[in-house]
C-alpha cells in the first residue's frame, strides 16, 4: 500500500506538521522476519518531515503471551531496534509525559520484559505530578481476541502493573493502534484511544468480532498546550479504503506465511 502512504506522508508534512509522529505499530506488512519489509518500509518512513517514535507491534516482532512460531523473540526485538530505535521510550511536550511502552514483550520472559519493567520504574521520579499518556500495541482495557484466539488486549495484571509504576503520575490515557479502527472511551478520568489504520481496513469476518468504533482509515492529532491535550480523529483525503486482502502485497505475505513453521521451541 506504497500509495495509501505517500498520500499520508502528504498529509502529515502538509497540512498536520506535527513536532513529532508516534507509530504505535505494524509498521511492517505481515511477516516478523521479513528483512525486505524492514528495508522498505524504513525507507518510507524517511519522508515524514517530523521526529518519527516507533513501537513494535505483532508483525513487527510477534505476539505477546504467545508461544508459537509468532512469539515475540530476542532476534525480533533486535532487529526492530536496530531499525527503527528503542523502545521503552520518553518524550515531553511541555508538562505532559509522553512514554511509548513494547506491549509485545509482556508475558514474553525475555530480558527485555523485566528490562522495560526496570525502566518505568525508574522513571517513576521524573514523572512524578505531572500528566503522562502511555503509547503502545495492544489494546489496554478493552478485551478483544482475533478471529485466531490470539489476545489484542494485554492482561490485568500487566497494566496493573504498569499503573502501578506510573506512580504519582496522572494518566491522562493509554493510546493504542492493533485494531484498525478509531475508538475513545473512558475508564474513570483516563481515555483509551484506539488509532485507526493508515493503510487497510481489517476483513468483514474480523470486523464483527472487534468492538465498535469508526472503520475508516486516517490518523489522530494530539495538541498539547501546558496541561491541557486536544484530540481529534484526522481524515486523510484521498486514501484507498481497502480490506486486508484486497491488494497484492498482502496476498503476497499470506502465501509466504503459509510455508512458516507450525510450531515453536523457544529457551526463554
Amino acid at each position: 500500500m506504497r500509495r495509501n502512504f505517500h498520500i499520508l506522508v502528504d498529509f502529515i508534512n502538509s497540512v498536520l506538521r506535527p513536532d513529532l509522529v508516534v507509530h504505535t505499530g505494524d509498521v511492517i506488512l505481515s511477516n516478523p522476519d521479513s528483512h525486505d519489509d524492514y528495508a522498505a518500509a524504513k525507507e518510507l518512513h524517511r519522508l515524514i518531515s517530523a521526529p518519527v517514535r516507533f513501537i513494535p507491534g505483532n508483525h513487527d516482532v510477534g505476539e505477546a503471551y504467545d508461544r508459537t512460531w509468532w512469539a515475540t523473540t530476542a532476534d525480533r526485538l533486535a532487529r526492530f531496534q536496530d531499525f527503527f530505535g528503542a523502545t521503552p521510550w520518553l518524550e515531553w511536550f511541555g508538562d505532559i509525559a509522553l512514554v511509548g511502552l513494547n506491549s509485545q514483550v509482556l508475558g514474553s520472559g525475555l530480558p527485555a520484559e523485566e528490562e522495560q519493567w526496570h525502566w518505568l520504574e525508574g522513571i517513576a521520579s521524573s514523572i512524578e505530578g505531572h500528566n503522562i499518556v502511555l503509547f503502545q500495541h495492544m489494546s489496554f482495557w478493552t478485551p478483544y481476541s482475533g478471529s485466531d484466539g490470539r489476545p489484542g488486549c494485554i492482561k490485568d495484571i500487566d497494566r496493573e502493573r504498569i499503573l502501578r509504576s506510573a506512580g504519582a503520575a496522572r494518566v491522562l490515557g493509554v493510546a493504542n493502534g492493533h485494531v484498525h479502527r478509531y475508538r475513545k472511551t473512558w475508564r474513570g478520568e483516563s481515555f483509551e484511544l484506539w488509532a485507526p489504520s493508515t493503510a487497510f481496513l481489517v476483513d468483514r469476518a474480523e470486523s464483527v468480532r472487534i468492538p465498535a468504533g469508526l472503520e475508516q482509515l486516517g490518523a489522530v492529532l494530539y495538541e498539547a498546550e501546558r496541561k491541557h491535550l486536544k484530540i481529534t480523529f484526522q481524515t486523510t483525503p484521498g486514501l484507498d479504503e481497502v480490506e486486508v486482502g484486497e491488494f497484492e502485497e498482502s496476498l503476497l505475505i499470506r502465501k509466504e506465511l503459509q510455508q512458516a513453521p507450525s510450531s515453536f521451541k523457544a529457551v526463554v
